[in-house]
């Protein structure tokens, strides 16, 4: 990173400001065309940043006029942006560093073009505008400003009226778990009613849009066109591989993780020989609060071990604590399982783990949960809130704003590994539990390539996932969900195997200073952390790209 170790020339310094004006113009189109998806993380391919003149006065506009003015002008400005790299001549040498940063915002602004325009999922995805209803108010809730309150109520029921204009060519997939999340989105809007009057008007539109999808013409298929699945595998999701190569990748990890499941129970395995395994196991030591409270003891466990292992400073762990809370009713129709959030925030103050099922007495009882270890691992310490905390304490704005899934995704996966790593897992039992999650997301992989192809319909995705240990009323109710972000599933296992690949090659200096390198460049590509790494291998000196 630039720091006393790494002079800047003066022609450079004079590219860098370029770059942080285009990057600012570029950040505030987004802000103020989209300032809800934009200020949230639930909106993967929107960089997370917040324009404090307009987030509360206006909701995003997706519609074809502002979808199409936000696009021309995005284009503008990556042009802009492209041009800085080969003026070289004019404004001095772009370093390695600026290289890097020019590659992320470029990379995110036409992925996030080619979202907008080409898969356009404000257009066939109901679920998209009502989870934009209630993460906008929850915001502004949160916010502690009653005006902030106020401006985004009076907005709503425009905000509702033109998501259903918006809405054409709907999936029947899509426009029945969109229903079902009007449910939810009602009873949300409802138990705020009394204190926020103003909210009538919006509810009367929640009505409209509700018939208006009770009515919709549908058509049966959800996939997308072959051409576009494949842009999003090699460059929305950063996975640079394509569909036959992705399905090669996952069924080498099925392979593996069966063989690493034989040999830690001295035979071998099947499906169901498996999962009589894991129901011998004891189950999770629920106590007072549920679910909940195993879950905040374990966090408070994992970022004690953390700490002592030198992966985190126990100051930036009380700086950012992590709230353990049921997943918010509204969000179960599109939530498959547990999940993390954090708000864009620099610098941070902490996030949240978001508990699937939480208040279900059942829910303990199920084979998963005898994972709830490596599960609490991968979401906060120290995986995603790990992450997160360093990602929004870098001093780049650039780096602070953007995640990638295959990495994001990938470094929660490593992080279950890091806890066996470094001690915290040591039993067969916890290795053949590790070696399950493995096995579960890959073939989970194999089943969002399966729903895309044509390969599986709904019932046999179902039936594929139970091979998991998921029940088949669960399995259905995720592979559901599935469609709605088609290529992620394969990030956890594709991301892992290339931190892995990364550890293995360059951790000899140990787990703390690997871990610190990569969470101090943000979530770059892998090729250029591997330079970094590759680099501090050499020079044994800190991160950095020169």
């Amino acid at each position: 990173m630039t720091g006393p170790d790494k002079p800047v020339t003066a022609n450079a310094s004079r590219v860098e400001p370029n770059l942080g004006r285009i990057a600012s113009r570029i950040f505030g189109i987004i802000a103020d065309c989209f300032p809800v998806a934009a200020a949230s993380d639930e909106f993967g391919y929107f960089p997370q940043v917040l324009n404090p003149g307009t987030r509360w006065d206006s909701w995003d506009r997706f519609c074809q006029d502002g979808v199409s003015d936000a696009v021309e002008r995005l284009r503008v400005e990556a042009s802009a942006m492209k041009q800085l790299s080969h003026d070289e001549g004019a404004a001095g040498p772009v370093d390695s560093e600026m290289r890097v940063d020019i590659t992320l915002v470029l990379d995110s602004v036409e992925t996030l073009i080619e979202q907008l325009t080409i898969v356009r999922v404000w257009e066939v995805q109901p679920t998209w505008h009502l989870t934009l209803v209630c993460v906008g108010l929850t915001e502004a809730f949160e916010s502690g400003e009653s005006e902030a309150v106020r401006r985004r109520i009076a907005g709503l029921a425009e905000f509702i009226d033109q998501a259903s204009s918006a809405l054409r060519d709907v999936p029947a997939l899509f426009r029945d778990l969109g229903l079902e999340m009007v449910t939810g989105t009602r009873r949300f809007l409802a138990g705020l009613q009394p204190k926020w009057p103003e909210l009538d008007l919006a509810l009367t539109s929640l009505d409209r849009f509700e018939e208006l999808l009770t009515r919709l013409p549908v058509r049966s298929r959800f996939r997308l066109p072959r051409d576009v699945f494949e842009q999003v595998l090699q460059s929305h999701l950063q996975l640079r591989l394509d569909s036959r190569e992705l399905e090669s990748l996952l069924d080498q990890e099925i392979r593996e993780m069966w063989e690493l499941l034989g040999e830690i129970a001295g035979t071998p395995l099947t499906p169901v020989g498996l999962e009589k395994i894991i129901e011998r196991l004891p189950p999770p030591p629920v106590r007072d609060k549920g679910l909940l409270g195993l879950y905040e003891r374990e966090v408070t466990r994992l970022a004690r071990h953390c700490v002592r292992k030198g992966l985190i400073a126990e100051e930036l762990v009380l700086q950012c604590p992590v709230r353990v809370e049921p997943v918010p009713a509204y969000l179960t129709a599109v939530r498959a399982a547990s999940s993390y959030s954090i708000p864009a925030r620099h610098p941070p103050t902490g996030g949240a783990f978001y508990v699937i099922n939480a208040g279900h007495p059942d829910e303990v009882r199920k084979s998963y949960q005898r994972e709830y270890r490596m599960l609490i691992a991968h979401e906060t310490y120290p995986g995603h809130h790990l992450l997160d905390i360093h990602r929004w304490n870098l001093p780049q704005q650039i780096r602070r704003v953007i995640e990638r899934p295959l990495f994001y995704e990938g470094w929660a996966c490593f992080a279950e590994e890091i806890i066996r790593l470094t001690g915290y897992l040591h039993t067969p039992a916890d290795r053949l539990l590790l070696a399950r999650r493995r096995l579960w997301r890959a073939i989970r992989g194999q089943v969002d390539l399966g729903l895309q192809s044509g390969q599986l319909d709904l019932k046999s995705a179902a039936r594929r996932l139970t091979a998991t240990g998921i029940n088949p009323q669960d399995a259905l109710s995720a592979v559901r969900k599935y469609p709605l972000n088609p290529g992620y599933q394969s990030c956890y296992t594709a991301g892992i195997r290339r931190f892995l690949d990364l550890y293995d090659r360059y951790g000899g200096k140990g787990l703390p200073a690997f871990v610190a390198t990569v969470l101090g460049q943000g979530e770059v590509g892998f090729e250029c952390l591997e330079k970094v790494l590759d680099q501090n291998r050499k020079h044994r000196s800190g991160p950095g790209l020169d």
